[in-house]
């Protein structure tokens, strides 16, 4: 194991299995190492639950009448896992934030299927980044290697299945469906980077007995519209269908037409429909040529096909967030506040000095991702001045969490609450400003991963 359940905690475990069997209760409970929060979020399908505050020693335990078998979330900090809960379970977790998906164990009635499902997930990760170098195979020799890790991770399942008992059908379900998207989308994406892999001038045609899995498939299945795995291969799909749509018809070019309006003949369920167009639509505005931005027939396609009132405004507070930072032109000035407390105006910081401003949140990237990028730009383009604004974490949080702490606190601010910069970030989401040393900007809305990025720092730094 990779710790050791405090002796409170198994304390715990053994009152929650002596207590089910009288009560018929479900238990869910456990301790947070190194705590970004103050409580654990329960969720259903995106729907809070329940919210369990931690205690003195970071430890938790709620029980319940009427939850019904499924697959759940918990959420601590910026940071969520799945759970799967069945009545009866008293389930118990124990993680460390700072590693929050590689440190949890589960114990208890239920943990056993949960630590199943863990290391499946992450076995899922590990084996994704394996397998670009196999892009490159034909069709033939690419489908047998995925059908020879599916058969090794059956294999694996009916390995636990056979030491379990009562293996209920949801959870053979979810567990088939853990096992098979993953790899259902690999095959999905095979055509695109086939083609990048071979540098081949079109979009390779495949036969159909390439796709004989799609015929199992139910494309709007409400038990697993919020589960990643399943979401993410629909996505890829009907990306799939799209690309497909572009080469044999030069009427239907615009590829993020192609799919929102796949997701609207597809996709019956709203909810799910709603969350796939707004998510292509972000990806959209992020892979834009230049500074970010939105397409007026793609973000009127959006608005027609969403009912989802919340959905739209954020898209439109997106929009108007990246017009609202204007090319060629002085950044406007705003306050911002320094780790001990002072405030300065962000046009004086930054006087005569090519620098790149980054608003950033743990929402959207991981602490180990946003310090591992900034040291690398930093390293290579040691003339620039980069300077971060966090959006969310404390102070105190920078400089302690074990990645966050290897940033220059001397470059890390905040906003004040009356900054002007709140005016250009109504949507809440990250970005990146560059502002050349004559004191205009030079993009508007960029983000930390975006592949033209590097090009547009190696011209600021040669102008």
């Amino acid at each position: 194991m990779k710790y050791i359940i405090h002796s409170i905690v198994t304390l715990l475990l053994i009152s929650c299995n002596s207590t089910s069997k009288k009560d018929n209760s479900t238990y869910f409970g456990g301790e947070i190492v190194n705590p970004k929060d103050s409580f654990v979020v329960l969720l259903k399908d995106d729907k809070i639950i329940d919210t369990l505050q931690l205690d003195k020693q970071n430890r938790f335990i709620a029980n319940y009448n009427n939850l019904n078998e499924g697959l759940y979330t918990f959420k601590h900090g910026i940071e969520f896992q799945y759970i799967y809960i069945e009545p009866k379970d008293s389930i118990l977790i124990r993680l460390n934030s700072w590693d929050f998906d590689e440190s949890i164990v589960f114990s208890g009635d239920g943990g056993s299927k949960n630590e199943f499902l863990i290391n499946l997930f992450l076995q899922n990760e590990k084996e994704e980044r394996a397998m670009y170098p196999y892009f490159s195979l034909n069709e033939t020799e690419f489908s047998a290697k995925i059908d020879s890790l599916l058969l090794e991770r059956k294999q694996i399942y009916n390995e636990f299945s056979s030491a379990e008992d009562n293996v209920s059908v949801g959870f053979k379900k979810l567990t088939k469906s853990a096992i098979n998207f993953p790899l259902y989308r690999l095959k999905e994406i095979y055509p695109y980077y086939h083609q990048k892999a071979l540098n081949l001038d079109k979009f390779p045609e495949v036969n159909e007995d390439f796709y004989n899995y799609r015929k199992e498939i139910n494309y709007n299945e409400e038990d697993l519209i919020s589960f990643y795995p399943y979401q993410n291969y629909v996505v890829s799909y009907l990306y799939n269908l799209s690309y497909q749509l572009k080469e044999k018809d030069s009427t239907k070019s615009n590829l993020t037409i192609n799919i929102l309006n796949a997701i609207n003949d597809n996709i019956q369920l709203d909810e799910f429909k709603n969350t796939l167009l707004k998510r292509i639509v972000v990806n959209d505005f992020l892979k834009s040529e230049s500074s970010c931005t939105i397409h007026e027939p793609t973000l009127k396609l959006f608005l027609e096909k969403c009912t989802n009132e919340e959905y739209k405004t954020q898209i439109k507070n997106l929009v108007s967030d990246s017009k609202a930072v204007e090319n060629n032109k002085a950044l406007i000035n705003f306050d911002i506040t320094s780790s001990d407390n002072k405030t300065v105006d962000i046009n004086n910081l930054i006087k005569d000095k090519n620098t790149v401003i980054y608003f950033w949140s743990t929402e959207f990237m991981s602490t180990e991702y946003l310090v591992n990028r900034i040291k690398f730009l930093k390293s290579n383009y040691p003339n620039i001045l980069f300077i971060g604004i966090n959006m969310q974490t404390s102070f105190k949080e920078i400089k302690t969490e074990p990645h966050l702490k290897k940033l220059d606190i001397h470059q890390q601010y905040k906003l004040p609450k009356n900054s002007a910069a709140y005016s250009f970030l109504t949507s809440n989401y990250p970005r990146v400003i560059i502002i050349g040393d004559d004191g205009n900007v030079k993009n508007g809305f960029t983000y930390l991963d975006s592949k033209k990025l590097n090009s547009e720092l190696t011209k600021l730094e040669l102008n």
